[in-house]
């Protein structure tokens, strides 16, 4: 019987040990996000006040640094289909990635491209603590009709990044969403190829931005609607 109790003993701590995250804590002393029972709080904070460290860090280089000048400029990144700087990315965020990556049903991955899974019971928890009322409307309306795109749900969300650093459950999406999904599947060790991805998707990007704006000014010029540059002369 007592050979049965300490067999039993070995198992349950043999089952918690696996279950614990393989990371070594940075930012537990910080302010809780919020509360949730569907996910690991702990490693949903770390992985959020790592994220930011890096925005913080990466998106704004002249000094001094902030993490709202940070996020003013990831701000391009959020809307895009761009990896984030890869060069950038320390060891604990692979680590962390690496344990976000363990969570059953929490993200679609298609190849090297993954995604939230939008029907995981934690999008109900971003949603609950959501602070601006019209985008967790907007939000709560994709994830209903099953139309959730990274896109359209930022698209009325101005360039704001104090709502960014106070708003936990929306910062919490960015990086999820923008950030640890991207480089989910990502293999560092192919550094070079993965910048080369970068550049090109900013490429197309901008080569897309072109071609909006010039269908626009054709348009308004066959309306007659631009201003003709060389009939503005200098004054002397």
């Amino acid at each position: 019987m007592k050979k049965i109790s300490i067999l039993l003993i070995t198992i349950i701590l043999f089952i918690g040990c696996k279950n614990e995250p393989n990371i070594t804590y940075q930012y537990q002393q910080k302010d809780d996000l919020f509360y949730c029972d569907a996910i690991d709080m702990n490693l949903i904070k770390e992985a959020v006040y790592a994220f930011e460290d890096y925005v913080e860090n990466n998106y704004f280089m002249e000094p001094p640094k902030s993490l709202e000048k940070g996020y003013y400029f990831y701000w391009d990144v959020s809307k895009s289909d761009w990896i984030p700087k890869v060069e950038f990315i320390n060891p604990h965020i692979l680590e962390i990635r690496d344990e976000l990556k363990k969570i059953e049903g929490l993200w679609i991955e298609n190849g090297i491209e993954a995604k939230l899974n939008m029907t995981h019971p934690f999008i109900k928890c971003i949603s609950d603590y959501m602070d601006d009322q019209e985008l967790k409307r907007i939000f709560d309306v994709l994830v209903e009709t099953n139309t959730f795109k990274n896109q359209v749900f930022l698209a009325p969300l101005k360039r704001d990044p104090i709502k960014f650093s106070k708003d936990r459950a929306l910062v919490t999406y960015l990086a999820l969403n923008t950030f640890y999904a991207r480089i989910l599947n990502l293999d560092f060790n192919k550094m070079d190829e993965l910048i080369l991805i970068n550049r090109n998707k900013q490429l197309e990007e901008q080569k897309r931005l072109f071609e909006a704006n010039k269908e626009t000014l054709e348009e308004a010029i066959k309306n007659g609607n631009a201003i003709k540059i060389d009939s503005i002369k200098p004054k002397n």
